[in-house]
């Protein structure tokens, strides 16, 4: 609303013992309707942490009046708090914090105690009976979540701390996350050959696959490659053999033969079927090595079943492409060289599918530090200047030089 009048805002609140983590006031509805209102709550015996907005019971961002965030509360309502919304929010507040911190270089060996004691806890709670609500907690916050939280955006920064975060935790609870997984697996086996649909069941199987990402996070490639590539030829749908496939495209080293096996597999595997066909050339673009461009080139320019001309099969390499922000954004400007020299052709075949879908991938250039700004206002500049350019992308390419 643009006028000065407050709105009606409910705030579903509970509060929990700051010492214990224990509720000791249930969820309450309060009704703020003025820009400054005192709510109070008597007969607390201790200090208490609030669990603010629950079951997101209003769409407003909360900020802290001092701009500091409190890592200790955070820790508290990621691993106590009975509403799941904001259990969840708290453990991606502070798991952003520790990769924040990698970023900034203020990291020390006990940066991320808080989040290792809020994994650890979230990954053993018995009280927690829905798999895809632990899932959820246990899960980092992505690479554009923590690009959202940044000024000046440094993908490669924000990928290896992240990854340094989620190597943290793996190597922590390694013996932990394997049981479990191994406990999962059994129960998914004694299922059979039947693929179910039910909650329980996709609950598991998200669960399984979060707990499989970790454990080919801890370094050891060999072994990682060799339970990835298992969980991958067992799986009996499409959400475990990606889980799977995700995975294997980024190993390199010992994991680099289990990644080409599972390159062509799943390629064969796919038997022509357009939409699979869509899924083997996106994990490719965005996986997580040194040559990816390299390889999506190779795939744009000779593969046989790549066409510029099917908007899907476009989108499934160029824009994913584009979505892998550590590859794309490289300091040289070769990703973004890339996509001009495709958007050079694509605007001749589809100026919507140029336009709309891929070189919006270059406009959010101000948000980069000066070299990658640089570059990136070049590709558009070289766009705009393109003879014969649609108006489609034209639009589109002068918006973003603005």
């Amino acid at each position: 609303s643009r006028s000065d009048e407050p709105l009606f805002i409910p705030v579903a609140i509970g509060l929990l013992d700051k010492e214990t983590g224990e509720e000791v006031v249930p969820t309450t509805v309060l009704q703020l309707k003025e820009c400054t209102q005192t709510f109070d709550f008597p007969g607390l015996k201790g200090a208490v942490i609030p669990s603010i907005l629950r079951n997101f019971s209003a769409p407003v961002k909360l900020v802290p009046s001092d701009g500091k965030v409190d890592e200790s509360d955070l820790a508290v309502l990621a691993s106590r708090d009975t509403d799941g919304f904001n259990r969840w929010d708290s453990a991606q507040q502070l798991y952003e914090t520790a990769i924040l911190k990698v970023i900034n270089k203020e990291s020390n060996d006990n940066s991320v105690d808080g989040v290792l004691e809020t994994f650890g806890h979230t990954l053993k709670d018995e009280g927690i009976s829905d798999d895809s609500i632990r899932a959820y907690a246990l899960t980092l916050p992505s690479e554009s979540a923590i690009a959202g939280a940044v000024t000046i955006i440094d993908p490669p920064a924000i990928r290896n701390a992240r990854k340094h975060v989620k190597k943290a935790i793996a190597n922590k609870f390694k013996g932990e996350l394997l049981d479990a997984y191994n406990k999962l697996t059994a129960a998914i086996e004694a299922d059979g050959d039947t693929f179910k649909v039910d909650g329980t069941s996709v609950g598991r199987r998200h669960l399984r696959n979060v707990y499989l990402s970790y454990l080919c996070s801890s370094g050891d490639e060999k072994e990682a490659a060799a339970l990835a590539t298992k969980h991958f030829n067992s799986a009996t749908g499409m959400t475990d053999k990606l889980a799977a496939f995700n995975l294997l495209v980024s190993m390199s080293g010992e994991g680099e033969g289990a990644r080409e096996d599972a390159i062509q597999k799943f390629y064969k595997d796919a038997n022509g079927d357009p939409l699979v066909l869509n899924k083997w050339f996106a994990c490719q673009a965005s996986a997580d090595l040194p040559d990816v461009l390299d390889r999506v080139v190779k795939l744009s320019s000779s593969h046989p079943d790549f066409t510029l001309k099917n908007p899907n099969r476009c989108r499934s390499l160029v824009l994913t492409f584009t979505m892998n922000a550590a590859a794309f954004h490289d300091e040289e400007g070769k990703g973004y060289k890339f996509l001009g020299d495709v958007l050079e052709k694509l605007d001749t075949i589809n100026s919507n599918v140029a336009a709309r879908t891929t070189a919006g991938s270059l406009i959010g250039w101000k948000r980069y530090n000066e070299k990658r700004a640089s570059l990136m206002k070049a590709q558009l500049e070289r766009l705009k200047s393109m003879p014969g350019i649609s108006n489609d992308l034209l639009e589109i390419v002068t918006k973003g030089l603005k």
